[in-house]
């Protein structure tokens, strides 16, 4: 019988080197080779993860310059519509502010033209417009505001970027609590099942580093200019 003229020239030889290279062809990874696609994954994920922080920092300080906005405006709104500032500063500039007398502490300021605000009663005005708004007296979009749970003045820490000499330094509250918008608040959330009332809130505005941690906002009295400035602690954020 003739053979299959698509047999000729295959011996045993040719196919035992057909099996060779196939299995060649399949070996697996070398360490080396492993090591070097896992070094690639690593450089791309530190891109991709440096980039989406850099992202998270940016909105972040947006919220924060937009509701320092959001407060401020709400305070004028209430001083054209009143004549006067929410208490409890309205009693105290009419009674006669003078010269700063809170100049000690986190606040500190050798401005005599103006006047900072302690964390007690910046909260309290701005509970107070929150409760206007609330009632339907629309100052301020409440539905914006960054929250946390009201507790006695918030922890001081010395600003690690300002002169350490002692009529230099610079202190601000520590970020050392988490924030939730109004809302969630209100409603309560996972993390934090207990509703809160309005006089258990505390307003402000999330960190840029601390994992957007809550800060209460720095409040400003402008002695001559009559003028309220809702600020971020600018001094270390």
């Amino acid at each position: 019988m003739r053979k299959n003229k698509l047999f000729e020239g295959l011996g045993s030889g040719s196919i035992r080197r057909s099996s060779f290279a196939i299995h060649r062809s399949r070996r697996a990874f070398t360490i080396v080779e492993l090591l070097m696609v896992i070094g690639v994954i690593g450089i791309l994920m530190g891109i991709v993860t440096s980039a989406a922080m850099g992202s998270l920092k940016t909105s972040r300080v947006q919220k924060a310059d937009a509701l320092c906005r959001i407060v401020e405006q709400g305070l004028a709104t209430y001083y054209a519509q009143n004549d006067k500032w929410p208490e409890p500063m309205g009693s105290k500039i009419a009674e006669g502010i003078g010269a700063r007398s809170n100049n000690e502490g986190y606040g500190n300021s050798s401005d005599d033209n103006i006047y900072i605000l302690s964390h007690g009663e910046a909260q309290q005005m701005i509970r107070n417009i929150v409760e206007e708004s609330a009632r339907g007296n629309p100052m301020l979009d409440i539905s914006a505001l960054f929250v946390s749970r009201s507790s006695s003045d918030p922890q001081q820490e010395k600003c690690p970027n300002h002169a350490a000499s002692s009529n230099q330094q610079r202190y601000f509250p520590a970020a050392d609590a988490y924030g939730m918008d109004l809302f969630d608040a209100v409603r309560g959330t996972k993390r934090n099942p207990e509703r809160m009332t309005l006089g258990q809130m505390n307003f402000g505005y999330p960190h840029k580093e601390h994992n957007g941690k809550f800060m209460p906002f720095r409040v400003v009295y402008s002695i001559p200019t009559d003028e309220m400035k809702v600020t971020k602690w600018h001094w270390c954020d």
